[in-house]
């Protein structure tokens, strides 16, 4: 059964951490290159994060669907699947491969497309992180009935990061969505 990641965020009273498990940035290169997931894993746990955020991506991030097993295996935290999810394949396959959540990008598909992936998300028993860059994007993930969104505070062009970007979207949240 999924573990709850977004009920992992919520009622607490201290600030939520959602840890990340990567290998590597297409930017920076390798970060870790040789981690192990679980070792990692625990040591976040240990250490007070709420969720664990894994990448899978191999191409561009060194990552696997093994490294999110691994995670999951060692903690009782809840893990998203970090990955370009773009298709019902991916959603399904995040579920298979033992994720709790899965990442919708809103810059990456179409409206249709969001609100099609996020149904079938919920409908798998997956919790959806949607990330948005903007208000088309915030109104885009609230049209697919989103209560757990995130702001990637990158312009996804320049590169350059808005760090007040994050304050001015979750301002415009509604009440019930998880920031």
């Amino acid at each position: 059964p999924a573990r709850g990641f977004r009920s992992a965020l919520v009622g607490l009273d201290h600030l939520a951490v959602i840890s990340e498990v990567k290998r590597r940035s297409p930017s920076k290169g390798d970060l870790f290159a040789d981690l192990d997931p679980a070792v990692l894993a625990r040591e976040y746990e240990r250490g007070g994060a709420s969720c664990l955020s894994v990448l899978t991506d191999g191409e561009f991030f060194g990552g696997s669907a093994a490294d999110l097993q691994a995670a999951r295996a060692a903690v009782s935290l809840p893990v998203l699947r970090k990955d370009f999810t773009v298709c019902e394949r991916d959603v399904v396959e995040a579920r298979l491969m033992g994720a709790d959540c899965v990442l919708l990008i809103a810059a990456a598909l179409e409206r249709a497309e969001l609100v099609s992936l996020h149904a079938l998300a919920t409908e798998v028993g997956l919790d959806v992180l949607v990330e948005i860059h903007d208000e088309t994007e915030l109104d885009a993930a609230l049209s697919a009935d989103a209560t757990l969104i995130g702001v990637n505070q990158r312009d996804l062009v320049t590169f350059e990061v808005d760090h007040d970007r994050a304050l001015r979207m979750a301002g415009l949240m509604p009440a019930g969505v998880v920031r």
